[in-house]
């Protein structure tokens, strides 16, 4: 379900009375973690009563307002509530941070009377969860990075071999027993089911490291180098599902990428296949080049 099926209702109402409400938790706050002044700095008796005077009118003027719309503010947070506050406001939490983009952009849109129509929504939707991307990143490779050899019959078949076996010598690097993991957790809200993700994400760092290391035919450099920033993503879209249930949108793009890159991945080893073939190169079934016949054959 996409967030504009809440909006607009009574959640709507409630987003945007949350986000005036900060105005007063933001006050309090400033109040509570400011340094006592000394005696020396004390206002004077008339001073403290014209002070009195105006948080008086200020108070009267904010029970007028909460009477007109409907919305009551917290009379006094406390300690605690403020240090949540401050807290939210520095989270590293990717899913705290959408959330509080939302319910700026809503809040703004709202003061130019726009946010109740669905292009509003959607487009201010786009802008909270355009975060996401931005927030991924991983080891990128080049050219240089790799170990580029003469192309010969001989360096064909050793590169065949040997980017196969990087991969078949690191089983737990595996999707299956990801979205495994990542579904048991989801359906138990169990950490422990995620924590295999720690295992599997290692796997494929090991897969990325060997498959840098092979000595690679010079045609054969920019498929090379895509699988092996492939796998690289791939690792490095671990730590963000292993977030799946305390950081539900990290989690997500995590998964979102992770199937992007295995699809792009495979569509790589096939065409390695498929050039190697054509090469006229053939491996016995002893060989871990064997193994790509599997690809050629899907």
């Amino acid at each position: 379900m996409s967030l504009r099926d809440y909006l607009p209702s009574a959640k709507f109402a409630v987003m945007v009375g949350s986000v005036a409400l900060s105005g007063g938790l933001v006050i309090a706050a400033q109040y509570l973690t400011h340094t006592p002044p000394s005696s020396a700095q004390l206002a004077t008796a008339e001073e403290q009563a014209a002070q009195a005077a105006q948080a008086a009118q200020w108070q009267q003027a904010l029970e007028a307002v909460e009477s007109q719309s409907g919305i009551v503010a917290p009379a006094a947070p406390d300690p605690k509530t403020v240090s949540t506050l401050l807290n939210a406001a520095e989270s590293t939490n990717l899913t705290t941070q959408v959330g509080r983009t939302l319910l700026i952009n809503l809040s703004s849109a709202n003061s130019q009377g726009l946010g109740s129509d669905v292009p509003t929504q959607d487009q201010l939707v786009a802008q909270a969860t355009s975060q996401i991307n931005a927030a991924a990143s991983s080891t990128s490779y080049r050219t240089a990075d790799l170990n580029i050899v003469p192309q010969t019959n001989a360096s064909l078949r050793t590169y065949g071999n040997a980017t196969m076996a990087a991969l078949l010598n690191h089983p737990d690097a595996n999707a299956q027993n990801t979205y495994t993991a990542i579904g048991t957790a989801n359906d138990s809200q169990s950490q422990a089911a995620l924590a295999e993700l720690k295992t599997i994400g290692a796997a494929y760092r090991g897969v990325t490291n060997d498959l840098a290391d092979v000595a690679v035919p010079q045609t054969f450099a920019p498929l090379h180098l895509q699988l092996v920033n492939d796998f690289a993503a791939m690792a490095g879209a671990y730590p963000d599902m292993q977030a799946m249930l305390t950081d539900p949108l990290r989690g997500l793009a995590g998964v979102q990428r992770f199937a992007s890159l295995v699809s792009e991945a495979q569509r790589v080893l096939t065409s390695i296949a498929e050039q190697l073939s054509k090469d006229g190169i053939l491996f016995s079934k002893d060989e871990p080049g064997s193994t790509w016949n599997a690809f050629l054959s899907s």
